[in-house]
């Protein structure tokens, strides 16, 4: 019998053992941060996007920073002693034209997250330059193996489940982080989950979800590896006794500007 769609206490259980594979779209992609094939530079404010003699005023609702600054710290454990050696192993042994393909294709099935996400917005020109450009990855760029759409003008506009959230009005609630994924707020988590509702759905239309638990969590695995990849963010070498902090505020205001609070 074909697989529901509607969320059972496997698709629950699934969901907890996928966490790796989004460990930065919360925790490090909230600061966007070029990618290098060499040791990483140290995080300094400036390297963060911070601007030199700037002040941010943002009032964040934070009532578990007990909580929160604990599973921070785990967090950072997790990435020092388990996620940064599987990521240096990967670059090592997997050549980077492979690893940019892997890239491209993750990055190909998520844009039809972003594109259902601006639909439910009403961002008429957003969804039409997603799912335009989902297709041309798709087609042309040999499912999504060569990103093409980019040359084509099709840019990579993301928009996430929180966003819609924000958008017909929910409030952000207390800040969290959570474990695996970091930074984020009440609506974003629910946002968060719905986005990996959405992935459901639409690994069952392309049939790889098909009641093999093992295939899938290496799909989301590797997608996770790659992820983690991309990003050069390592915690506590922004060079600041606040980094928690400072992670809280630009995470709280980079998601103020996106969903226009």
């Amino acid at each position: 019998m074909k697989q529901t769609v509607i969320p059972s206490i496997f698709t629950s259980f699934r969901l907890l053992m996928i966490v790796f594979a989004y460990l930065i779209l919360q925790g490090c992609s909230s600061v966007e941060i070029q990618q290098s094939n060499d040791e990483p530079a140290m995080n300094t404010l400036e390297s963060l996007g911070v601007k030199p003699d700037t002040t941010y005023a943002v009032d964040i609702y934070d009532p578990w920073e007990g909580m929160n600054r604990r599973i921070y710290n785990f967090n950072a454990e997790l990435d020092d002693y388990i996620l940064l050696p599987v990521i240096d192993g990967y670059r090592a042994y997997i050549p980077l034209f492979l690893r940019q393909g892997i890239h491209n294709i993750y990055s190909n099935l998520t844009t039809i997250n972003h594109t259902v996400n601006a639909a439910l917005q009403l961002k008429g020109k957003t969804t039409a330059n997603n799912g335009l450009r989902f297709i041309s990855n798709s087609t042309i760029g040999i499912f999504g193996i060569f990103d093409v759409a980019t040359g084509m003008g099709f840019a990579k506009i993301q928009e996430d489940f929180g966003q819609v959230l924000g958008y017909w009005g929910a409030g952000e609630g207390p800040y969290l982080v959570l474990p695996f994924f970091g930074p984020s707020n009440l609506r974003d988590t629910a946002g968060l989950g719905a986005d990996f509702l959405i992935a459901d759905v639409y690994l069952d239309a392309f049939g790889m979800n098909n009641g093999s638990p093992t295939w899938l969590y290496l799909y989301y695995g590797l997608m996770g590896v790659d992820k983690r990849a991309d990003v050069d963010f390592r915690y506590y070498d922004s060079l600041t006794p606040f980094e928690y902090d400072f992670i809280r505020m630009m995470y709280t205001a980079q998601r103020r500007i996106l969903i226009g609070e």
